[in-house]
């Protein structure tokens, strides 16, 4: 799998969050070695002795984020229960994860210039063992799912639940619960036959 080189190193997790806020505050473009270091509480040399450079680093915190993100979905997917149920357990798991995510919400279009975003991109549209693959491929067995590209599908449905959260956070709303099952039902219906 392309995470398994992902650090888990409490001081490569401090330097990693830090980038990740301080590219939420000002931008992935005033990024610095040495804004990190400040930020991580340790000296640019430190970096170094985790990352080879700026661009590793952020190549890592895109990894880092999506192993956070794929525990967090695989911890709420449930193949036992009937294909709707594991919708919405989907839906929910990543409504859930960006709402305690915010800087991810935040850096999403950051993240998305980033080369390894569209290479991670790719691989997670290839994987067969990821809970989104797995669900679309059981949905389109059981004749349920429409049979459309994986990526498009999930445009049409697991994307919502970011939209909203960035939504909520411009904005400064905060959507009802029967609201959000409203949309779960709406998008649901987007991908089925």
């Amino acid at each position: 799998m392309i995470i398994n080189n992902v650090p888990h190193n409490e001081v490569a997790l401090r330097i990693l969050n830090a980038a990740d806020t301080l590219m939420a505050e000002n931008g992935v473009q005033y990024l610095s070695t040495h804004k990190i270091a400040k930020q991580a509480g340790v000296s640019v040399g430190t970096i170094y002795l985790y990352f080879k450079d700026k661009d590793d680093l952020l190549n890592q915190l895109i990894l880092y984020l999506f192993s956070q993100f794929n525990q967090a979905i695989e911890k709420q997917y449930d193949e036992s229960l009937p294909l709707f149920e594991q919708y919405r357990a989907l839906w929910l798991a990543k409504f859930e994860f960006m709402s305690n995510n915010l800087n991810v919400v935040k850096n999403m279009y950051q993240y998305e210039s980033l080369p390894q975003f569209r290479e991670l991109l790719r691989y997670c549209f290839e994987a067969d063992d990821l809970p989104w693959s797995r669900f679309v491929k059981r949905g389109l067995q059981q004749g349920v799912i429409v049979d459309l590209p994986l990526q498009v599908l999930y445009t049409m449905s697991m994307k919502v639940p970011q939209d909203l959260i960035y939504q909520q956070l411009s904005l400064d709303k905060v959507y009802s619960q029967q609201m959000i099952e409203d949309v779960i039902l709406r998008t649901w219906k987007a991908i089925i036959v």
